[in-house]
């Protein structure tokens, strides 16, 4: 009778060792998977931010460039689901306020009709302007502390 229950504890020992063991595992792939899909998107916005930036520089200074880039912008892959999704707090909120910013200076483009020629372009001290690079770069500092936290 000893044999048999010592046989069964160990079992029962072996059978909960490995039901725990599994449960661990599969809860850090599941954060590996996590973190893994949290950079590729932290990467793509990082590359978001420099498109704009790019952009904006054109806007404001290179009629060559702008003719190239177009005058109005569109983002290079659709984020808004995965920001949802993936991104923590302070980024998920940098995002939200740069989207605003950078539809009032398309609007600001709109309504002045420019740039149309060599001298017509916007000034870098406009409000508009100078807003759209606080966001991108409140953007960037979000991801960063982000990247650190997560």
């Amino acid at each position: 009778m000893k044999e048999f229950l010592s046989a069964l504890a160990g079992g029962v020992f072996a059978l909960l060792g490995s039901y725990f063991a599994s449960r661990w595992q599969s809860k850090h792939q599941r954060s590996n998977l996590l973190h893994e899909a949290r950079i590729n998107l932290y990467v793509d916005l990082i590359a978001e931010c420099r498109r704009r930036e790019e952009w904006l520089d054109a806007l404001c200074d290179s009629y060559q460039v702008m003719q190239r880039l177009g005058k109005g912008y569109e983002p290079a892959v659709p984020l808004n689901a995965r920001i949802e999704l993936l991104a923590l707090k302070d980024t998920r909120t940098a995002w939200e306020t740069l989207e605003p910013a950078h539809e009032r200076l398309r609007l600001a483009v709109n309504e002045s009709g420019f740039p149309t020629h060599e001298e017509d372009f916007l000034l870098p001290r406009m409000p508009e302007v100078v807003a759209l690079r606080q966001r991108l770069a409140g953007l960037r500092d979000a991801i960063h502390q982000d990247l650190l936290e997560g």
